[in-house]
Formats: structure tokens, sequence, C-alpha cells
């Protein structure tokens, strides 16, 4: 990962008004009529794009609730010839449309709750944040159309004349600023939430085939527990045939104090699986060069606490020095005759005890060959 916590526009859920201030446009220049056609079927062709569109996708629900208020007044032209005076077609729209997100926002918990309550849904985690996304934006846009309601209200209040003259700017070309408003206005907004968090660190969130769906702040890592999969780098260190193993940090989220190999970290967000490897190798060899560790096995691990994709690496060593000056609690080499011997009670992680019959038959294999 780098440590700059960037959110692609792709959650600019604001955008999905395009269609609807397309329409209001266009109706300053031909038919109301043709206008909503028109609109409609750019929100119909853009849904349609996003509902298959292969790949890791956010839901645009934003767009999805534009193109159905422009598929109603679509319905209302073919029904009724009246269903809009002349010139009040942008006005019209923007009180239909802040009337649905009015709704989205009172019901924003329940709305993201639902999506939430996805259980084993791999999906689960775009359309979550398509919900938060569609919350923001419902609101940005609230608070802008609020505005221009007020000054509607005030001018009807204390100078009707004068909204009578200004009849154009207020119910023909305000509506469509509006809509711009609220899509430049979440623009602003993510670019200076990338700015506030650039230096936070992000870990990737993947399914089990080890593909990035998406990332979530490092400090959450603990408090979300098992909710999304977090790959994790795990490196053993070996020498003479022997494991060299260690007590675990009280701070760990599991298997405090247990029994297991050395190093452990999450994988950064944006970081190669080489370059995971690699920092964890500097962190704990800091002033010693050409420690290179292999690449072993890739496995899920999960329990009530995490949800773990792991990647297993090993350093095989001819210098047992450079793993004794390893400072570790309780670090010692373990032969495996004293590891089979304790495999059976309750003194190695769980991680571990997933991992040693490998390591044992790959360590195994490798002295065997050292001895020919």
């Amino acid at each position: 990962m780098s440590k700059t916590g960037n959110i692609s526009s792709s959650f600019d859920m604001s955008i999905g008004f395009l269609p609807i201030l397309i329409t209001m446009v266009l109706c300053l220049f031909i038919s109301q009529d043709l206008a909503i056609y028109i609109g409609t079927g750019i929100g119909a062709l853009l849904s349609l794009h996003a509902a298959i569109v292969k790949g890791a996708k956010i839901p645009k629900f934003i767009l999805y609730i534009s193109t159905a208020i422009l598929f109603l007044f679509t319905i209302a032209s073919m029904v009724y010839c009246e269903y809009c005076p002349y010139g009040y077609l942008p006005l019209t729209i923007e009180i239909s449309t802040f009337i649905m997100m009015a709704v989205l926002y009172l019901h924003k918990n329940r709305f993201i709750q639902f999506f939430m309550d996805k259980q084993g849904s791999c999906s689960k985690h775009f359309y979550v944040q398509g919900a938060e996304s569609a919350v923001v934006s419902a609101r940005l846009f609230l608070m802008v159309s609020g505005i221009h309601f007020g000054v509607i209200l005030l001018l009807l209040i204390v100078a009707r004349p004068v909204l009578l003259d200004n009849y154009q700017l207020l119910n023909r070309y305000m509506p469509p600023l509006v809509f711009i408003a609220t899509i430049l206005f979440n623009q602003i907004a993510i670019y200076y939430f990338n700015r506030i968090t650039r230096h936070i660190e992000f870990v990737p969130v993947v399914d089990k085939s080890g593909a990035v769906i998406g990332k979530k702040m490092a400090l959450e890592a603990i408090s979300y527990k098992n909710e999304y999969i977090n790959p994790v780098i795990r490196i053993a260190a070996a020498s003479g045939g022997k494991l060299y193993l260690c007590n675990r940090s009280q701070n760990c989220i599991i298997d405090q104090d247990k029994t297991d190999i050395p190093m452990e970290c999450y994988l950064k967000y944006g970081e190669t699986l080489q370059d995971g490897a690699d920092r964890l190798i500097k962190n704990a060899f800091p002033k010693v060069k050409g420690v290179n560790p292999m690449f072993m096995i890739t496995y899920h691990f999960e329990n009530e606490y995490t949800n773990r994709l792991i990647y297993l690496f090993l350093i095989d060593t001819d210098n047992p020095e450079l793993l004794a000056n390893m400072r570790f609690k309780n670090g010692k080499l373990w032969s495996l005759d004293e590891i089979d011997e304790q495999l059976s009670q309750d003194v190695f992680s769980q991680c571990f005890k997933h991992e040693y019959d490998h390591l044992k038959q790959v360590i195994y294999t490798r002295e065997k060959y050292k001895a020919l």
C-alpha cells in the first residue's frame, strides 16, 4: 500500500445525476418531452453499462434513482399531455429528486444496514460502500436544493413580483446549477478527504483467491474482526533443520503468548507480496543484507476474531547466529522432534499448526539434499 488514502471518483454518487442534468439543459433548447426521452435513454444506457460491466464495481444507486425519476416523467408525458406547465420541468424534476433524496436520507441507517446484513454475499462490501456514498450525495443535494427552495419561498413571501420577474432564472436556470453544484461539492469533498487521509495506512480487502476488492483503514482491521478477508504475510525462519519460534505478543489479535514463527504483518494496500515480505525481513534484520524469503503456500484462515488470507514464506540460513540475534520474546531454535512432542499440547498458535506439516516437509527435504 502507498500511504495515500485516495478515494476515486467512483465514490462520487452525485455523478448519477447527469441524466437529470442533461434533461434540464436540453429542455432549454428543445421540447420538454423530447428532452425527457433523451435523458431517460441516457440514464437507461448508463445504468445498463454499470450493471453488466465485468469486475468489481460499486452500485450506482443515485444513477438508478435518477433514471427511475425520468422514466416516471416519460410515462407521465405519454399518459397526460399537460403533466407539467411549460418552462417548469427543471423545477418539477428538482422537486421530485428532492423528495426521493429526502426519503433516502431519512432512511439511511435502514438502507445501509440492509446491505450489511447480506451474510455471505461476495458483493456485500461494494453495496455497503455504494449505499454510504449515495447517502453522502443525497445529503449534499438536499443542502444545495434546500437553499434554492428557501430563496423561492422567501421571494414568494416578501416579494412575489420579483419572483415573477425572475421566472426564467429561478425555475429554469437555477435547477441545473443545483445539480452542477452538488457534483462539484462532492468532488471537492473527496479531494479534501484524500488530502486529510493521505498519511493514513490502509490494508486491502481480498476474496479467497487473493483478488483485491476494496480497502479499509489499518486501524479498523481489529474492530471488524472476521467481516472481511485481509492478506497477511508470515515468515518462518529455519537453520540446521530447526525452526526458530518465539512467543506472540500480548497485543496480537489472536493466540496471545502462544509459540509461533517470528514474523507476521498485514500486507499494505498497493504493496506487492514481494515488497511486503522484504519490508518484514528488513524490520527483523535491519543491518543484514541478502536475506531472501522463499514463498511456500497460501491458505485461508478464519475464526471468530479474524479472517485472513495467509501467505507463508521461509528463510533457511546456514548461520544460526543470524537467528540468535533476533530479538523476540523467548525466541529459540526448536528441533522438529521437540515440536512434534508438543504439537498435541496447547502450546502453538493455530496458524502454526496449519503450517507445520508443510514446513516440516520442506525443511526435511532441504536438509536431506544438503547432506548429499
